[in-house]
């Protein structure tokens, strides 16, 4: 596909005056004139003047154009004609036509060296075109000069970016661009700047080719060229499908797509480019869209998860903490008896506390337990708690039996 492109390019990008003024004669004329080319023999051309050959000149230069997209090998043969004629009489233009034309079809076929060599012959003619007035009664002024060296540029950064030598290809754009901006050829700088994006695209450099599209952008509506403002957006649609910025990638094929459909006749290979680059799009955007009902999917259950667990681990530290309060209870309990069963045993005389006192007081009384925790204002469990450790101090089984003993030993 840069192949393509980039062939379709040199036959149109880098020639300002030539685009506007070329005839296009496939399909009728130029069958018509190649029938008048063919009567002239080579002792014809060689018995001609200069006068009567630059007519000829100007058919072979015809004849080269006109089948350069449609029979490569009538071109290049016309090419190599018009070449060794403009040789001979030093006619600059022409034999820098010649001699790119040449190096296109090699160029085409992937033949670079030789491609390269044509591609010199034309510019030595450009470069000598500074040193020489007129061109068969054509005067050169400097604008023929810069217009010719433009498509050289343009032409020789096309070969070196096939070659991959990106960074001397954009060298010889860059100079191309100068000339262009300094006639404001606004079109030309439009397909200029598109190519180099897509150069800078192709090669990775994803960046740079965003300005370069952008500024194929402005100069295509400068120049209010619907079909350059199309490209444009195709370029940028496609570049932004590449850096995965969906949203601005559609906006810009969206854009594209309407002008190509209108134009689906004349722009079909560009259409096709931007539909398959919107296909890509939304398969892209669908497939981060599962990606997203994916992730919402984990985080619901991941929350859910955490939920419970952060649930089960509230009831486990609570039960902890119950467990441990009763624990605490019990060897306070503990501690207590065993201090008062060995106090016991150490000494006859036992010394009651405050409450264990009004406890045997209130049992001394005929209290029952509801009744003696309803004066004490505690529990029923807490006086059951305390009855028994009445009991063990003053080893008695039963109430009667605890309230005699601390009669007799005269407690009460």
């Amino acid at each position: 596909m840069r192949k393509l492109f980039l062939f379709l390019l040199l036959t149109t990008i880098f020639a300002h005056k030539a685009v506007a003024e070329y005839n296009d004669h496939r399909g009728h004329n130029v069958d018509s004139l190649e029938t008048v080319m063919a009567r002239w023999t080579a002792k014809d051309l060689a018995d001609a003047g200069e006068e009567e050959l630059m007519h000829v000149a100007g058919d072979l230069d015809e004849l080269m154009n006109g089948f350069n997209q449609t029979n490569g090998v009538k071109s290049e043969y016309y090419a190599r004609i018009l070449l060794d004629m403009s040789k001979r009489f030093g006619w600059l233009s022409k034999q820098q036509a010649a001699a790119k034309n040449i190096g296109q079809h090699f160029w085409a076929k992937e033949k670079y060296d030789s491609a390269a060599f044509y591609y010199g012959i034309a510019m030595q003619a450009v470069e000598s075109m500074s040193s020489s007035s007129e061109d068969s009664g054509h005067e050169y002024t400097q604008e023929n000069i810069d217009d010719a060296l433009s498509q050289m540029y343009g032409t020789l950064g096309n070969l070196y970016s096939m070659m991959d030598s990106i960074s001397v290809a954009m060298d010889y754009y860059e100079k191309a661009g100068e000339l262009f901006r300094k006639y404001d050829w606004h079109n030309s700088c439009s397909v200029l700047y598109y190519n180099m994006g897509e150069t800078m695209r192709m090669d990775g450099q994803l960046h740079p080719a965003e300005k370069y599209y952008l500024e194929s952008l402005d100069y295509s509506l400068l120049a209010a060229d619907s079909l350059a403002i199309a490209t444009a957006y195709k370029g940028l649609g496609s570049l932004y499908l590449d850096m995965h910025k969906t949203s601005k990638a559609m906006r810009y094929l969206n854009e594209a797509n309407l002008y190509f459909a209108d134009h689906e006749d004349e722009e079909l290979q560009y259409r096709m480019e931007s539909l398959d680059y919107t296909s890509q799009v939304l398969a892209l955007q669908k497939k981060r869209m599962g990606m997203i009902m994916v992730l919402l999917a984990l985080s619901l259950a991941l929350m859910a998860v955490s939920s419970l667990v952060l649930r089960k681990l509230r009831d486990t530290r609570q039960t902890l903490a119950d467990t441990t309060r009763e624990k605490e209870e019990i060897t306070e309990v503990l501690e207590n008896t065993v201090e008062s069963m060995a106090s016991s045993a150490r000494s006859v005389d036992i010394h009651l506390k405050p409450r264990e006192k009004e406890v045997l007081d209130l049992l001394a009384k005929g209290y029952t337990n509801a009744q003696i925790a309803e004066a004490m204002c505690l529990s029923p469990e807490t006086i059951k708690w305390y009855k028994k450790k009445l009991f063990a101090m003053f080893d008695a089984s039963n109430s009667a039996e605890l309230v005699k003993i601390v009669n007799d030993q005269g407690i009460i």
